[in-house]
């Protein structure tokens, strides 16, 4: 067989065997992928304990919550704000996995039926902890009477006024920060 046409037969088949992802959104020049914003859908249903809910509303506001995650690490890589170092994932996943299953094979049939895998969670929680250090960094500093401690990140359903106000600044933030950048949903990712 001639080099060029065993070439073209090697890309056609891998071709055929690669995945296609379709992007459901754009934020600014970062895309987010229908596998992405269905893998938040699971991992909220898991998280809340509730039905996985695959509808459009679902996907949409899934959506919703990754363009402003997209939007917080763009913040922190223009910035320069540290994000959390990927070792610390085994020790989120371990703390979070105590402290909700104490029986391993209910955790991982749970995991297996939101169609999630350890590696997901993991991530996920890394995301949540650099999106929660960015806010105590970031809006403490532009609101010096706050006291909170550092029991914030740790658990971050923790009330009062200062977490309110740090909450209304962070909302503003994300509000200004999306009428900046150009967002767009694509038709077929929510139909």
């Amino acid at each position: 067989m001639r080099p060029t046409l065993l070439l073209l037969t090697i890309c056609i088949a891998a071709a055929g065997q690669s995945v296609v992802d379709r992007i459901a959104v754009v934020v600014g020049d970062q895309v987010i992928t229908e596998s992405e914003v269905h893998r938040e859908v699971r991992l909220t249903a898991f998280l809340n304990g509730e039905p996985l809910d695959l509808s459009a509303a679902s996907r949409r506001t899934a959506a919703e919550r990754l363009v402003d995650q997209q939007l917080i690490r763009t913040e922190m890589q223009v910035a320069g704000y540290p994000p959390v170092r990927e070792s610390e994932g085994p020790a989120l996943l371990a703390d979070f996995r105590r402290k909700n299953y104490p029986n391993d094979a209910a955790f991982r049939a749970l995991l297996a039926k939101y169609g999630l895998g350890e590696e997901d969670l993991e991530q996920h929680l890394l995301r949540q902890v650099s999106a929660l250090r960015f806010t105590e960094q970031r809006f403490r500093l532009t609101n010096p009477a706050t006291t909170e401690s550092a029991d914030r990140v740790a658990n971050p359903v923790a009330s009062g006024t200062a977490g309110a106000e740090t909450e209304d600044q962070m909302d503003a933030w994300l509000k200004q920060a999306r009428s900046g950048t150009k967002i767009q949903f694509k038709k077929g990712a929510f139909q």
